[in-house]
């Protein structure tokens, strides 16, 4: 990574670092609010992605439906998915009839596609940090989410520093050719490591090693495929990045691509497995 490239992340990691651990810990409408919005960022972006292919898709259609599943996640535990989905099937399927697009089976695709996506990932997300909040400020569900971003970030940095030196045995050339399964595997251990520590520094009260395992595997295995998922998408349309929101990090996708895949999975492992 040149100088330049350093400088030009600086502020955003400067202050988006501290001001992400302080409203993930002690808030809880603000974390929800701002989640929220990123995911609509994401969709947006996803949605432009898909243009250069010929795929028009039906934002009208998109984003609210975005909304509407994670009001019904966060507000309504689910109880209204299927009455959502088949609404939003139909009317995605008549309202194409009378768009008159080319592409008409990959615009619904698309736009269903991104937004049961982003909108279910990024509901099961902000579930995780209202895990024990209890309004008086610190909670279970906001160390949880520091331990998957500690966890992802870990294995992002053991990643790149050990492929980028000895990294010699690709894992995907066809979608990311500079990631290797020495970094690969690497970022898989700095994350178990990372797990470990958490667990027995008490982050997680109730968690034991095995579950420190569980959830190293989670971060460190869910949140490699999230980014190769993604840039699976950006190489087939051919852009670097998912769009230029954060001047040196890219796009709101990009830099939540991991996240969109670990945070649900943990979320179903400390709810489902461990019972929190």
């Amino acid at each position: 990574m040149s100088l330049k490239n350093v400088i030009k992340r600086a502020p955003v990691t400067i202050i988006g670092i501290p001001s992400l651990v302080l409203f993930t810990l002690y808030t809880y409408d603000v974390f929800m609010l701002f989640f929220t919005i990123a995911g609509i960022l994401i969709l947006g972006e996803l949605y432009k992605l898909s243009r250069p292919n010929g795929t028009q898709p039906n934002v009208w259609l998109g984003f609210p439906l975005y909304l509407a599943l994670v009001c019904d996640q966060l507000f309504g535990k689910g109880s209204d998915l299927g009455h959502l989905l088949i609404a939003a099937i139909l009317l995605l399927l008549a309202w194409e009839m009378f768009r008159n697009k080319a592409h008409a089976l990959e615009n619904i695709a698309v736009t269903f596609f991104g937004s049961i996506f982003v909108g279910l990932a990024m509901s099961y997300f902000i579930r995780l940090q209202q895990l024990g909040y209890d309004g008086k400020g610190g909670h279970l569900g906001g160390f949880a989410v520091l331990t998957v971003f500690i966890g992802v970030w870990v294995c992002d940095t053991l990643a790149y520093f050990v492929g980028s030196a000895i990294g010699k045995h690709k894992i995907f050339p066809r979608i990311s050719p500079n990631k290797s399964w020495e970094g690969s595997i690497a970022g898989l251990l700095g994350s178990f490591i990372a797990l470990v520590l958490i667990v027995k520094a008490g982050w997680l009260p109730g968690l034991n090693y095995f579950d420190a395992l569980a959830l190293g595997l989670i971060t460190g295995v869910a949140g490699q495929l999230g980014d190769f998922a993604e840039s699976m998408v950006k190489r087939d349309v051919g852009v670097k990045d998912s769009s230029n929101l954060l001047p040196g990090h890219g796009g709101a996708w990009d830099r939540l691509d991991s996240i969109l895949f670990a945070a649900p999975l943990s979320y179903l492992y400390l709810t489902m497995v461990v019972g929190l």
